[in-house]
């Protein structure tokens, strides 16, 4: 445009909505800053997998001991067969309570999943740093969509994980690559690899 402007900005209000949204600043001034905070982002409610995979994620190889994990979900708008966002934030209100594990902490995006695959990987890493994260868990087929009409999908499943892996060390964090975890009769939650 013509015109540019200059001087401070002042917010007059944060957004208001029907579930708690922290601030990055707010977000960031809970978590330690002496050990890795590893950030694991979900769009549904989460369930037995998914809680092993954040928990086991606290030991991965590039993580220090002592981690916490960050489960950050996304609570906006999504698509329209999904769960509404406040049910969803009821339900991790409930599972935030049943774990109470103190080196699990919780917290919710105001955001709306675009289904952008390994480019969406890098914006969630972007954003859980600007929440103070040091590592994010980058699923399988991560952000990942299909066609509409043959049904295949756009991405390949480690797309997004290899995509993090590359760019991880412009960004400042480090991708955690999310291991392919599975229930056995035999031995409960084990990775794929483990369970053939």
């Amino acid at each position: 445009g013509k015109y540019y402007l200059g001087g401070k900005i002042f917010g007059l209000d944060l957004p208001q909505r029907v579930f708690p949204c922290a601030t990055p600043a707010h977000v960031r001034a809970d978590l330690p800053t002496d050990t890795d905070v590893v950030a694991f982002q979900c769009r549904n409610p989460v369930h037995r997998a998914h809680y092993e995979l954040f928990t086991r994620a606290l030991h991965a190889p590039n993580v220090r001991p002592g981690a916490v994990c960050l489960v950050h979900p996304t609570c906006g708008p999504t698509q329209d067969d999904d769960i509404p966002g406040i049910v969803r934030y009821h339900t991790y209100e409930v599972l935030k309570r049943e774990i109470g594990n103190p080196n699990i902490r919780w917290a919710y995006l105001p955001y709306s999943m675009h289904m952008a695959g390994p480019r969406e990987a890098i914006q969630h890493m972007i954003i859980r740093k600007n929440y103070g994260c040091t590592h994010f868990i980058v699923g399988r087929d991560m952000a990942g969509s299909k066609s509409s009409l043959s049904g295949e999908d756009f991405y390949g499943m480690y797309d997004a994980q290899e995509f993090a892996i590359k760019h991880a060390p412009e960004l400042g964090m480090q991708a955690v690559p999310s291991l392919d975890v599975v229930y056995t009769e035999e031995a409960g939650y084990v990775t794929a690899a483990e369970a053939k």
